[in-house]
C-alpha cells in the first residue's frame, strides 16, 4: 500500500525509538514476559511489542490482524477490495465490512476537515509519480483532468456492503488505513490478553494499555531535517501520528516537491506546517487528520481544535516555531539541541 506519510532513516529512528521503550519497561517486567516481531507490511516496516504472560500469542494475534487488513485495502494488491474498486470501470464492488467502515469514515473525515483530507485523490497523487517513484512535475491540464474526478460525490454507498466509484476516480485509504490498522492490532492484542505494549508503524506510534508503573508514554517527534527527535510527547494509551514532507520527496529544477497533496490545486500542499503530530484515541481519525492539517496549516489546525476537542496536535512551522494544543501544557519537552524552539500552546 502506497502510503503517506517512509525513508531509512525514519524507520531506523523508529526503531531505535521502540528500543528506548523496551529498555525503559524491562526494569517493571521480567524479561520471559516480553515478545516482540519486526514485519514488512502497509509498504513499512513495522515493529510489534507486547509484555505480560500471553506476550507471544498477543504479538502473532496482531502481526496476523495487520497483513489481512492489508490484504482488503492495499491500492496495488490485485485481490484487495480497493484494487477492485478502482478496476471496476463504475460497476458495482461488493466490499468487506472492515473496508466499508473505513470507507464511511473517510467521507466523514473528509467532511470534518472541509476537504482536506480526501481519499479519491489517487489519479493526482500518480501524476506526481509518488506511486511508482518515477516522479516528475505534470503540468496544470493533467492537473486540472485528474482533479475533475475528485470528491466524495463520486462515491456511492448502496445496500449489501455495495460500492460504486464513478469512472475515472481511483480510491487510496493510504492516509487513514495505519491509523485504522493500527488501532485493530492493539485491540486483538488485548483481546489475546497482554498486558500492555507497543506498535510502531511507519509515521504511526500506537501505544496498548497502561504501563504498570502509572507513568505516561513517552514519545519522541522526529525534526524533519534529521534522524533525531525535536521534542518529547508524554501521554496516555492512543495513537500519535506524525505527517510530513520529509517522509517523500522529490527535486527538479531546484525545487523540491513532497507528497502530500492540496486537495484543491492538486500540487504538494504550500501551507506553514513542517510536520504535523496528531494525538487521539481514534488512530484512523488522528491519520486522516495529519494530513488535513499538514494541508490547512497552524491557523487551521487551531480552528478544527476549537471545533473539535477530541484530539492534541503538535505542530512545528516554517518559522521554526511549535505550535501545540493546550491540552499538551505540561506533557511536551524539547530535546537538548532543540532548547531554542519556541512553544506556543493555543
Amino acid at each position: 500500500m502506497k502510503k503517506l506519510k517512509h525513508n531509512i532513516i525514519f524507520i531506523a529512528f523508529l526503531i531505535a525509538l521502540l528500543l528506548t521503550f523496551t529498555f525503559s519497561l524491562s526494569g517493571c517486567t521480567p524479561e520471559s514476559e516480553k515478545a516482540s516481531a519486526q514485519i514488512f507490511a502497509l509498504d513499512t516496516v513495522i515493529d510489534i511489542t507486547a509484555y505480560g504472560e500471553n506476550a507471544e500469542d498477543a504479538v502473532s494475534a496482531a502481526k496476523d490482524e495487520v497483513y489481512r487488513l492489508e490484504k482488503l485495502l492495499s491500492v496495488t494488491d490485485a485481490g484487495s477490495d480497493i484494487y477492485r474498486i478502482n478496476t471496476s470501470q463504475g460497476e458495482a464492488v461488493k466490499i468487506n465490512n472492515e473496508t466499508l467502515e473505513l470507507i464511511e469514515k473517510s467521507l466523514l473525515m473528509s467532511d470534518a476537515t472541509e476537504g482536506n483530507f480526501d481519499i479519491t485523490m489517487y489519479n493526482v497523487i500518480k501524476l506526481w509519480g509518488f506511486t511508482t517513484g518515477e516522479y516528475k512535475v505534470p503540468d496544470e491540464s493533467e492537473i486540472a483532468d485528474a482533479l475533475a474526478n475528485i470528491g466524495n460525490d463520486k462515491i456511492t454507498l448502496q445496500d449489501g456492503n455495495c460500492i460504486t466509484v464513478s469512472q475515472g476516480t481511483e480510491l487510496d485509504l493510504g492516509g487513514i488505513a495505519k491509523g485504522y490498522i493500527a488501532d485493530k492490532a492493539a485491540e486483538v492484542m488485548i483481546s489475546a490478553e497482554a498486558d500492555y505494549g507497543l506498535i510502531s508503524l511507519g509515521g504511526n506510534i500506537r501505544t496498548v494499555g497502561e504501563k504498570p508503573t502509572g507513568e505516561l508514554w513517552k514519545v519522541g517527534i522526529r525534526h524533519p531535517e534529521d534522524s533525531g527527535y525535536f521534542i518529547t510527547l508524554s501521554t496516555e494509551e492512543g495513537s500519535v501520528i506524525t505527517s510530513g514532507a520529509y517522509q517523500r520527496n522529490f527535486t527538479q529544477d531546484g525545487v523540491t516537491y513532497h507528497h502530500i497533496i492540496d486537495p484543491d490545486s492538486g500540487k504538494p500542499s504550500a501551507s506553514d506546517a513542517v510536520s504535523v503530530t496528531i494525538i487521539g484515541s481514534d488512530g484512523a481519525m488522528c491519520d486522516a487528520l495529519s494530513t488535513a492539517v499538514f494541508v490547512g496549516g497552524t491557523e487551521y489546525a487551531d480552528r478544527l481544535y476549537q471545533q473539535n476537542g477530541n484530539f492534541e496536535y503538535v505542530i512545528l512551522s516554517d518559522d521554526n516555531c511549535v505550535y501545540a494544543s493546550k491540552g499538551l501544557e505540561g506533557r511536551l519537552e524539547l530535546a537538548d539541541d532543540y532548547k531554542d524552539l519556541q512553544i506556543i500552546y493555543r
